[in-house]
């Protein structure tokens, strides 16, 4: 699995949560990651090799899950699109060390601007 691979996923990804219609509908992108090397398993990269069932943190996201399934087949959860308040602007996730979703919390700048 190469990084462009797996940065197109997420790039899937993004490209759902924009054109969704459901604005609360969690991203799932899903992708084939398979490695002759490692039967059976998702291969994410050389440092993320899983096992059917096994979840994990998504390497080059601040805030998203991968599940492997059967055939080497994994699933993409990004956190779901909220609605930012009027006249507020999205900054950077609160705590990316926490487990997903609860990474999801987001910082908002709501002041004032000249």
């Amino acid at each position: 699995m190469s990084k462009f691979s797996f940065v197109a996923l997420i790039a899937c990804a993004v490209v759902y949560v924009l054109c969704s219609r459901s604005a609360a509908a969690q991203v799932i992108g899903k992708g084939v990651l398979k490695n002759p090397t490692y039967p059976g398993k998702c291969v994410v990269n050389s440092n993320l090799i899983m096992s059917v069932g096994q979840v994990a943190k998504a390497p080059n996201h601040p805030c998203a899950s991968i599940t492997c399934l059967e055939g080497s087949t994994v699933e993409l959860h990004t956190c779901k699109a909220v609605a930012i308040p009027k006249g507020c602007k999205l900054r950077d996730f609160i705590d990316t060390n926490r487990e997903f979703p609860e990474c999801c919390q987001r910082h908002y700048d709501c002041n004032k601007h000249i």
